[in-house]
């Protein structure tokens, strides 16, 4: 049943996008967003943006008695690709919705790699879980096959969690998870490796760290390069916390993994206190805060790995303090520049009711030393009011960019303003800022960034309700700070092709295209038309152009939606943007 409701939606998907795809869905204003999955209350989502400047949504939602696997694709316009409803991954028993997972990553090729967790290989009576792996084009379709890959057989158990996902440079993706494990009785640290095709590489069993009276929990995993992976894991009921370099068939690296912490964590769990990235030379830097001394006043610290296993900060174990304020700090967000070769950090300080609260940044470069001073950039200053869900993202070249949530009061979540500032990496004084959202009755949390695309825009998505009716909604911030896309004129004629040789004589074309050449001599040219997810639709021409203007025409008859025309001759490749209605 779920296959064919799977194709189904597929089908009707670009139905949909046909006749949405004619205008942009983005709104221009702070508060006038797209809601993914407009009439649906939502659990967890998780949001990443392709190589394409599409944007990638998966979320879990109660439906039909049970929890559904969604997955949505916003396109650079705000139109939602798969239509009003969500492509369904899976809709199979669930236990519960978990949301201590990331379920999304998006691999180079700007498919989803979206896991599934759920019961389908257990008793009705045992509801153990177990996890299954989609890879999923840009048009919908289930490169792994309708029902996934089981990333561990069709063995289910009664705990696992943490999941973790990367891609490495043969394509292939590398899973890892915590889950029980009958042989110790305690909880192991499992990974698993599918090929760009979707065939099962290596053996959980086997490539796994597990020891007698030992947990091993909270996996985060990296991309090493050379086609290995960095495992950041959490060892014994201290949770002391250790890098693994993993090579190509599962083995470890390095003779020994490299201690980055000693504890001191209290009760606090860990997904809500790590923050893992990679280093951008095949390292990795890990964020956290921590109360190690027990004085109430918790610390926000970073540490730097090297692909090589050493300790980068020379603070060594245990990490580099960020900040010497004295003030109650929580939550860092971490992230590497390639432009200023730096590590950049965001976090929140509060007084010791927490009653007065700010927002602060960090830079340092990779010996560790604090570049903006002892105490960070103070990018919100202290007031009574309540910050949140913040993250750190590279801007255009030189630039910062620092994302959060601004909680005026009153009731839960309500009143709540999503502030950008962009930050002058080399002179600080020099800043840009503007509200994504105002802050209105309406409320927001969980609010999540993506990457800049081709030095244009963000995407911003965040829950949109209270916590009976809570929706994903996305707005994109371009790069000047300004929301949404004014109308798809705009959109297109801003990246269209003006040159003597090529262009399109209109961007915005109702089911037919001219093109116009004008080369000084007759010349061998090819002319073809792709759509936006480079997949060859038309070929209206393949031959010799004459010398002067010259016109060709295109039948587009295609559903509607962004075009790329390239025209190949001996003098080079061009391409203009047309918009179909």
């Amino acid at each position: 049943m779920l296959e064919v409701m799977k194709r189904l939606a597929i089908l009707s998907s670009f139905v949909l996008m046909g006749a949405m795809a004619s205008m942009a869905q983005w709104g221009n204003t702070p508060n006038d967003f797209v809601y993914v999955f407009p009439e649906q209350s939502l659990y967890e989502s998780r949001v990443m943006m392709t190589s394409t400047g599409n944007t990638w949504v998966f979320f879990s939602y109660p439906e039909d008695g049970c929890t559904k696997y969604g997955l949505q694709l916003v396109d650079s316009l705000g139109n939602l690709v798969f239509g009003e409803k969500p492509l369904v991954v899976s809709d199979y028993p669930t236990r519960t919705y978990n949301v201590v997972n990331e379920f999304l990553t998006v691999d180079s090729e700007g498919n989803a790699i979206v896991v599934a967790h759920d019961c389908r290989y257990s008793t009705p009576e045992a509801q153990q879980l177990s996890y299954t792996a989609y890879k999923i084009s840009q048009t919908g379709e289930f490169l792994w096959g309708e029902e996934g890959v089981a990333l561990y057989g069709e063995d289910a158990t009664d705990f696992s969690a943490c999941m973790s996902t990367v891609e490495i440079a043969d394509k292939s993706i590398v899973f890892a998870w915590q889950q029980n494990d009958l042989e110790t009785n305690t909880v192991a640290i499992r990974l698993q490796r599918i090929s760009a095709e979707g065939e099962v590489l290596w053996n959980p069993d086997e490539v796994c760290i597990k020891a007698a009276k030992t947990d091993f929990t909270y996996p985060y995993l990296v991309d090493g390069g050379n086609n290995q992976v960095l495992l950041v894991y959490a060892k014994g009921s201290a949770k002391d916390l250790y890098v693994r370099k993993i090579d190509f068939d599962g083995a470890s690296v390095w003779s020994e993994d490299t201690q980055i912490y000693r504890s001191g964590w209290g009760n606090v769990p860990l997904q809500s206190v790590l923050d893992v990235q990679p280093s951008g030379d095949n390292g990795v830097i890990v964020s956290w805060y921590d109360d190690r001394y027990y004085t109430n006043v918790e610390s926000v610290f970073m540490t730097y790995v090297k692909t090589n296993g050493e300790i980068g900060f020379a603070a060594g174990v245990d990490g580099q303090k960020l900040s010497y304020a004295g003030w109650r700090s929580f939550r860092p967000k971490c992230k590497y520049d390639p432009t200023s070769d730096a590590f950049y950090a965001i976090w929140e300080e509060s007084s010791s009711s927490q009653s007065w609260n700010r927002i602060v940044a960090q830079k340092l470069n990779k010996d560790g030393e604090l570049l903006w001073g002892e105490t960070g950039l103070e990018l919100r200053p202290l007031q009574q009011v309540r910050y949140g869900y913040q993250s750190v993202q590279m801007g255009r070249p030189g630039e910062m960019a620092f994302f959060y949530m601004e909680n005026q009061g009153g009731t839960y979540a309500d009143n709540v303003t999503t502030i950008a500032t962009v930050v002058n990496v080399n002179d600080t004084t020099l800043r840009r800022e503007c509200n994504i959202t105002e802050g209105v009755d309406s409320p927001k949390q969980n609010m999540r960034s993506t990457y800049m695309y081709n030095d244009s825009y963000w995407v911003i998505a965040w829950s949109h309700g209270n916590q009976a009716k809570s929706r994903v909604v996305l707005q994109r911030l371009n790069n000047d700070l300004t929301v949404g896309v004014p109308n798809a004129d705009d959109a297109v004629e801003g990246v269209r092709a003006e040159n003597a040789t090529f262009m399109a004589l209109a961007t915005l074309v109702d089911g037919e295209a001219m093109f116009a050449t004008n080369f000084a001599t007759a010349t061998q040219a090819t002319l073809a038309v792709y759509d936006i997810n480079g997949a060859l639709v038309a070929t209206p021409f393949d031959g010799v152009l004459a010398a002067g203007k010259q016109y060709i025409e295109w039948n587009a008859n295609v559903p509607a939606g962004i075009y790329l025309a390239t025209l190949t001759t001996a003098n080079g490749v061009e391409t203009v943007k047309v918009l179909v209605k």
